[in-house]
């Protein structure tokens, strides 16, 4: 509610009234996007280094326009000039040195390497942000078995869940210097982003179901693109990194005429090959697939209902949106090397030795100025001054930090973010 200035009271806590508020951009019906389009890789993110061991590079944030309909630019964010920003791809092992730029007019950003494991003063926490117009370095090294999906995004305090809606969002892939998946699979990026567009082509201001249950946008977008389309051969097999960059969205997907096997998560790969009929993505959470596409004719990647709680009228419909298209043509593939059925060992945890009670609640309450919401953990709010001895979660979700401990309940919603 901190960026909703002369936000009415609302007389009582029936949403169906409505309260004068716009309860969800309902008053019109979404803007059409072409499908269909070839699916694009995302652009690499290119490594200045010049010798091995090394990635050096620089990302920019800065306002951008984006033409998702024929005629209209719709004023944006993005990492380079582009949204989703570029791939990162490095190697375990590396060392990571990214100059990033904060070209948001008066506005503070930060990067966060979302699930990596770095240094918590080069994590781009909210404690530590950077002001607009100033840069700063970010340096760190990839552990060994450190292989896996993550990505990027800002994560400065109360402003997260905007900065990434409106274009800050990017893959970031460390690959293992040994690598048991067939080379033949090939290595492809899907990154889902959820838009929501206006009549004249803008993104709408948030409303007050977005602050109660996260903003949902009217299109997921696969790479930047509505239904892109992706053509193999029948028989072919190929390794998709499934990304969930939408704010608040909960995505249950399921293909449609082809196989589905899991072999890694937001930990990199899994001890062994698991097969899936469907997989449900939360904002933020990243899965490693290799579908096989034994039969011909079209493959779809479609998402199935799903109830993830909501407050008040206007649940977006989660069934029946196809994401990706898979043209299988008849046409065999090249013989594929079979999936090994050992992937990596992981070692078993041991026995813990501490044991916590973590009680998550939200709240609402009104106030002179409106309604206030909270979402806490064993009944405290985020605190920005908390103290290095405080009580906390070694590795709390997203923004982690063990030197700085912060209770927030963190996901990609509006309301939620970095509170």
């Amino acid at each position: 509610m901190d960026d909703m200035p002369g936000m009415e009271p609302m007389p009582s806590m029936d949403m169906s009234g409505h309260a004068g508020h716009d309860m969800g951009a309902m008053a019109q019906a979404p803007a059409a996007l072409p499908e269909g389009e070839a699916l694009r890789d995302l652009p690499l993110l290119a490594n200045e280094a010049g010798r091995s061991g090394l990635f050096k590079a620089r990302l920019t944030a800065a306002p951008a326009t984006a033409r998702f309909v024929e005629g209209q630019d719709t004023p944006i964010l993005a990492y380079n000039g582009m949204s989703p920003g570029p791939l990162i791809e490095a190697y375990e092992g590396d060392r990571v040195e990214i100059t990033f730029a904060n070209r948001i007019a008066g506005e503070q950003s930060t990067i966060h390497w979302h699930g990596m494991p770095v240094p918590a003063d080069q994590d781009g926490n909210p404690m530590d942000p950077v002001a607009a117009g100033a840069d700063r370095v970010y340096a760190f090294e990839l552990p060994e078995g450190s292989a896996g999906s993550y990505w990027y995004h800002p994560h400065p305090h109360g402003r997260t869940a905007e900065q990434v809606y409106r274009g800050l969002a990017g893959a970031f892939v460390v690959k293992a210097k040994a690598d048991p998946i067939p080379l033949a699979y090939g290595d492809t990026v899907l990154m889902f982003t959820d838009l929501r567009l206006a009549a004249d082509g803008s993104m709408p201001d948030t409303t007050m179901t977005d602050l109660m249950n996260g903003r949902v946008g009217d299109h997921v977008l696969v790479n930047g693109q509505k239904n892109p389309k992706l053509t193999v051969a029948r028989g072919a097999k190929r390794r998709l990194r499934l990304y969930n960059a939408a704010n608040a969205r909960f995505l249950r997907l399921a293909f449609a005429n082809a196989a589905m096997t899991l072999i890694g998560s937001d930990g990199g790969l899994l001890e062994a090959p698991v097969a899936a009929e469907e997989i449900l993505l939360s904002p933020a959470e990243r899965v490693e697939l290799v579908v096989a596409f034994d039969q011909p004719g079209s493959a779809t990647l479609t998402t199935l209902d799903y109830d993830r709680g909501w407050t008040g009228p206007g649940r977006p419909a989660d069934a029946g949106l196809t994401l990706l298209t898979v043209d299988v043509s008849g046409a065999l593939a090249e013989t594929m090397p079979p999936l090994p059925g050992r992937l990596r060992p992981i070692a078993p945890f041991g026995q813990p030795t501490i044991s916590r009670r973590l009680v998550f609640t939200e709240t609402m309450a009104m106030n002179a100025t409106g309604m206030e919401m909270g979402f806490l953990i064993n009944g405290k709010a985020f605190d920005m001054g908390a103290s290095t001895s405080s009580p906390g979660p070694a590795r709390p979700s997203c923004g982690k930090s063990p030197t700085r401990p912060t209770w927030t309940t963190h996901s990609m919603s509006t309301a939620r973010s970095s509170r």
